[in-house]
């Protein structure tokens, strides 16, 4: 049964024309990743220093203040202890500021952490339908990679020149205001670091105004006082005239957990900014699915990662005056491979029929072949599939296809063997793709450190369904159990298709590896 959470939710965000925005707080990441607090983050650096009470207790538990402080501290003991060693070796040329060593530190120890600490069940169908939600873009103050997982499609801008000074499109896209784990000079962590960035805060709120005007807009993992979120706000309502004061209030849902106890509820409350006061939402819940299927219930058709890059290029197309820009119709599964094209148009292709004795083979799909090439056995005579279906699939720009089951099966089974038959054009289309291509190099670490131990079978039973299909590619061919991932490929049969998943190429490539795995020369 729906709840009430849902219904009222889904009721609001009918209203806007626009898709949500998430903004992402610290709590997003203590309640899925088991992140510690910003305190306890510090606490661990202060080996060979001060205790952190005391520099928190100097600065009346300004965090910022406090962080300044010990970063001066932390950075005399880097570049003499013995236990910095292996540290200094690697970062010693990216260190340019007196915080700088600090910041290199915490972002290695927060790209190391396990992004798979699920508590229950509860959390990891929080997690599935997270994957699934097809938000317009996430604005977030977190430094992990967290969010690189859950949506791994969208552009990532990182830090406030990078977001200013760029061309976002305001779609399939992750503002990372305070910085990243993965550059580590960009972390806003001290009272210097703040200063400046307040400083730039109305550049940042004229960046940020059409989409707080123009989208929902739903913090997750804030409190309501949060000091960030009052500054950034308070930018943004300096901007606006009176009459948008009530829309934009409008906009704002804030996402709070619910006491232990404490009934959900979905209610309007007051935001106090300065003078101004904002009609907002609150939400109170122990339960997120309730919210986060209430963003899916208005998920549109086409993948927002899809409509960013057709609105990045379109802008391109529009201010060049190269008269060789280039004008393509491709297949959504075909903008991974988009160099020679300046400017994609239309994201899909009319389906072709499934009826194979009203148009012949020649009507067979990508989609059709990936459903039958994780099948047990083929629906379709091979010799005829590699014979009509195949040589169009060359003139595609598709770099994944998979082959080497059709081929062992009319008796080609080395490529002496595939040149010398009549089916030698799919050598081409096969050599599309090498062994490496179908790792991600970003989950390299996090394979080593997590998952290296693990059977294929293990892998998929601690993930989620998109990041199995990143983690298994790492394993080396002997390890990987194909029986494990042919079952896992069935079951999530509908992800392979472009029209129904956002993470169908993810899908598609575990398909073809499969493919070369068991069947390869």
């Amino acid at each position: 049964m729906t709840s009430h959470i849902t219904l009222s939710l889904t009721r609001l965000l009918a209203q806007n024309s626009g898709a949500p925005f998430l903004f992402i707080g610290s709590g997003f990441s203590r309640r899925y990743i088991g992140l510690e607090q910003w305190d306890e983050l510090l606490k661990r650096f202060c080996s060979g220093i001060k205790e952190f009470g005391y520099y928190s207790s100097q600065h009346n538990k300004d965090m910022p203040k406090a962080a300044s402080e010990m970063a001066r501290d932390f950075n005399d003991v880097w570049w003499k202890s013995e236990e910095f060693a292996e540290s200094r070796g690697k970062y010693s040329d990216t260190i340019n500021s007196v915080s700088s060593a600090l910041k290199h530190e915490m972002a290695e120890y927060l790209t190391g952490i396990s992004h798979n600490k699920v508590a229950h069940d509860g959390i990891l169908k929080e997690l599935e339908v997270l994957s699934r939600l097809n938000v317009d873009g996430i604005i977030t103050t977190n430094w992990d990679l967290f969010l690189e997982e859950l949506f791994p499609d969208y552009k990532v801008f990182i830090g406030q020149e990078e977001l200013l000074f760029s061309n976002p499109q305001s779609i399939a896209e992750v503002y990372k205001i305070h910085g990243c784990a993965s550059q580590p000079n960009s972390l806003v962590l001290t009272n210097e670091d703040y200063e400046l960035f307040e400083s730039k805060n109305p550049y940042l709120a004229a960046k940020l105004i059409t989409i707080f005007i123009e989208h929902p807009i739903i913090f997750i993992g804030y409190s309501i006082s949060d000091k960030n979120i009052q500054n950034i706000i308070g930018s943004i309502v300096n901007c606006l005239g009176q009459d948008k004061l009530d829309v934009f209030g409008r906009n704002l849902v804030f996402i709070q957990r619910a006491k232990e106890g404490e009934e959900p509820s979905f209610q309007p409350s007051m935001m106090a900014i300065g003078e101004t006061r904002l009609n907002i939402t609150v939400i109170r819940t122990g339960n997120y699915l309730d919210v986060y299927e209430a963003i899916e219930s208005t998920k549109r058709k086409i993948p927002a990662r899809i409509l960013r890059y057709c609105k990045e290029q379109m802008y391109d197309l529009v201010k060049s005056n190269d008269p060789e820009t280039k004008l393509a119709v491709v297949d959504i599964d075909q903008i991974d491979n988009k160099e020679d094209v300046e400017f994609v148009m239309g994201v899909g292709v009319a389906r072709e029929h499934e009826g194979i004795s009203r148009q012949g083979y020649k009507g067979v799909s990508l989609d059709n072949i990936f459903a039958d090439i994780i099948s047990v056995d083929s629906k379709y005579d091979a010799a005829e599939l590699l014979r009509e279906v195949y040589p169009t699939l060359l003139k595609r720009s598709n770099k994944y296809i998979p082959g080497y089951k059709y081929l062992r099966l009319v008796g080609v089974n080395s490529v002496e063997e595939l040149r010398a038959s009549e089916f030698s054009e799919v050598e081409a289309i096969l050599n599309k793709s090498e062994r490496k291509d179908y790792r991600y190099v970003q989950y390299k670490k996090q394979y080593e450190n997590q998952f290296k131990t693990m059977g294929t079978a293990e892998i998929i039973a601690s993930v989620t369904a998109e990041k199995a299909t990143v983690i298994i590619p790492f394993q080396d061919d002997a390890h990987i159990d194909l029986a494990a991932v042919k079952e896992f490929l069935w079951a999530n049969r509908e992800s392979l298709k472009t029209d129904v998943s956002s993470y169908a190429t993810y899908f598609r490539k575990l398909a073809c590896l499969i493919d070369r795995v068991e069947f390869g020369f």
